[in-house]
Order: structure tokens, then sequence, then C-alpha cells
């Protein structure tokens, strides 16, 4: 019996299609939680840069209050103790933060990425 309305087409096309999707689905579960979490510790800077001098009297508490939330973020890897630069005006403390971080995109392909961000809050 033969049928008519069979033509014998592959569907590449469509396969090409969800190899495509299934790359950016990966792509994004491996780079948004790096963009979630740089954020996320960011909000925190914001918050120790809030901090009123007579609790952080020196730089070295501020610093040491930043790491404490690098290592509960787990961020060590890629934020020490130097990527911080902390500045005091007569109004103002400054907290500016560098640092790069690696991120595996797809397998075979990582990229370096460079976070920047700096923290401007009154003193009180």
């Amino acid at each position: 019996m033969l049928r008519r309305n069979e033509r014998g087409e592959g569907q590449v096309g469509t396969i090409i299609l969800l190899a495509l999707v299934a790359a950016v689905a990966l792509a994004a579960w491996n780079v948004i939680p790096v963009y979630y979490a740089h954020y996320d510790f960011t909000d925190k800077v914001e918050e120790i840069c809030r901090t009123p001098k007579y609790k952080a009297k020196t730089h070295k508490v501020l610093i040491d209050m930043l790491m404490k939330e690098v290592d509960e973020r787990r961020l060590d890897e890629w934020i020490g103790p130097d990527s911080f630069e902390i500045s005091e005006n007569g109004r103002s403390r400054i907290i500016d933060l560098y640092y790069e971080r690696e991120i595996n995109v797809l397998p075979g392909w990582t990229i370096v990425k460079e976070f920047e961000y700096t923290a401007d809050q009154p003193l009180i």
C-alpha cells in the first residue's frame, strides 16, 4: 500500500532549533546565578556602607564586615580584602568594589567577567 502524503523529509530544522534552545537554557543556567550573586552582594555592600561611624570606627572593621558577607555567600574565591577600597570625606563614605570572575557559559566556553560597584552613602 502506497502512502501519498509522506515525502521522506527529515526534521533537521527542528532538531537544530531544539539544540539551540537547549544551549541557550544551559548558558542561562550557568550565567544567571553569577549575576544574581553579584547584585545580592552589592545590596549588602550598600547596607554596610550605611553603618554608623560609631560602630565602624576604622576601615578594618568595615573590611571585616564585608569579608564576613563574602564568606557567607561563598564568594571568597573571587573577592578578597584587596577587592575593596574604602574612603570617607566629611559627609559620606564610599566603598568601591572590583573583582573578576570566571564564568563557564557552556562546556568549552569560559569568559572572565569584571564586576565593579561603588556604594556612596552619607555618614551618620
